[in-house]
């Protein structure tokens, strides 16, 4: 089967953690024998005016590049920049912005199109990618699945109306449309109900556990809950740093280590402080992925409280290192996890809920080791990255291919 991939938030060589569950899926693609061509439309930064590392990582990226597991991605550019102000400016009404930005892609994609011949079109996110297979000529659609992961744009098309008829122009030229959870999938049912939807879950790839790998002394003998998140309001760090506060007097051996950064870093550090938590909580900042594997095999349970997320593949990964969770109730995980199995499902923004989470993690040893144990069998037996492209090529295989 031959595939034709679009995915603009793709791994770039000098940014190789931005959308790496791209990456991962394509991987999965060709290792399932997919005769894969990734395209990844990327910004037209001009390197004299690249100051940021964001903006080097466009300016600088080839337009081409080979990435591990043989996924030859190329990278054209174009006029769309997902970027304040342009962002929030094309937020509520986005096709003015995007006919612009298509004129600068068009050639290249009908181009791409005529050359592969695909059986199937798989989109990640309908704008703009399905958007833009949508002002193709009919000669040039395929059959289409669109994987949507951000519950919040999808959400939006609620109360924005025009955002509401971009998607839906997106949508009259897709096949499936595809929600990451169970929570998404209900949210686009009552957006588009004339649309077929099911849910797909993201998966993982078993990592090995690295050879040699032990705490440091002051962790050694130490309870250790760890959190991995962007630092934005809705990931509720400050609110777990409230509640491991609320117990630290009570469990003097327990330490909450938490790798990440973001707008909310500062509100974070001054909750640190004025809970004079410096030695329990340790603030690590952004790590490498690898460096981030390994910190969840040294810790005991891994702790993100956050509200509305549509499946963080965070989660997952502490689960393959066999690691229990704590979550909330309103995420995309809980399709897949069953309290007190492989986790501890909470209340979102209930502080006194994650305390008592974490009380019963630290009280009950021999507990956190079985959820672990069912976390890992879980992930390996209907999680990884293979499984669930099998599965989604299932659904390609369903529908009539390109002649």
């Amino acid at each position: 089967m031959k595939v034709l991939f679009l995915a603009s938030y793709f791994p770039k060589p000098d940014n190789p953690l931005m959308g790496t569950w791209a990456l991962c899926q394509a991987q999965a693609f060709v290792r399932q024998g997919v005769d894969l061509k990734v395209l990844s439309f990327t910004s037209w930064v001009p390197k004299a005016l690249a100051r940021s590392s964001g903006a080097r990582a466009y300016a600088n990226c080839p337009t081409a590049h080979t990435w591990e597991g043989d996924v030859h991605v190329e990278y054209p550019r174009w006029g769309y920049y997902p970027i304040n102000p342009i962002k929030s400016w094309s937020y509520s009404n986005p096709e003015p912005y995007l006919h612009f930005a298509f004129q600068t892609a068009k050639k290249r994609l009908i181009a791409e199109i005529e050359s592969f011949n695909p059986d199937v079109i798989f989109c990640h996110h309908s704008v703009p990618n399905a958007w833009m297979v949508a002002q193709l000529p009919e000669k040039y659609r395929r059959p289409m699945f669109v994987l949507e992961h951000d519950f919040e744009e999808i959400a939006d098309c609620n109360h924005l109306p025009k955002r509401h008829t971009a998607y839906k122009t997106a949508l009259s030229a897709t096949t499936a449309l595809l929600a990451v959870s169970k929570p998404m999938e209900k949210d686009m049912r009552r957006l588009f109900p004339e649309q077929h939807i099911f849910t797909h879950h993201n998966g993982i790839n078993i990592e090995p556990v690295p050879e040699n790998l032990e705490r440091s002394p002051e962790l050694q003998d130490k309870f250790v809950f760890l959190a991995c998140a962007l630092f934005a309001e809705r990931k509720g760090v400050p609110l777990l740093v409230r509640a491991f506060g609320a117990i630290a007097d009570q469990y003097p051996d327990s330490i909450l280590r938490i790798i990440g950064g973001g707008p909310e870093e500062e509100l974070i550090k001054e909750t640190v402080q004025l809970l004079k938590l410096e030695n329990r909580v340790q603030l690590i900042g952004k790590q490498p992925h690898n460096v981030v594997l390994q910190e969840m095999h040294l810790a005991d349970c891994f702790a993100l409280v956050g509200w509305n997320e549509p499946f963080a593949t965070v989660y997952l990964e502490a689960m393959a290192a066999g690691k229990p969770i704590i979550c909330c109730s309103d995420g995309g995980i809980t399709d897949v996890i069953e309290h007190e199995q492989e986790a501890l499902i909470i209340p979102p923004k209930d502080e006194s809920a994650t305390i008592q989470a974490l009380k019963l993690m630290l009280d009950n040893p021999d507990k956190v080791t079985t959820m672990g144990h069912n976390a890992k069998h879980l992930i390996e037996s209907s999680l990884t990255w293979d499984v669930k492209t099998k599965e989604l090529l299932n659904h390609f295989e369903t529908v009539p291919t390109s002649q």
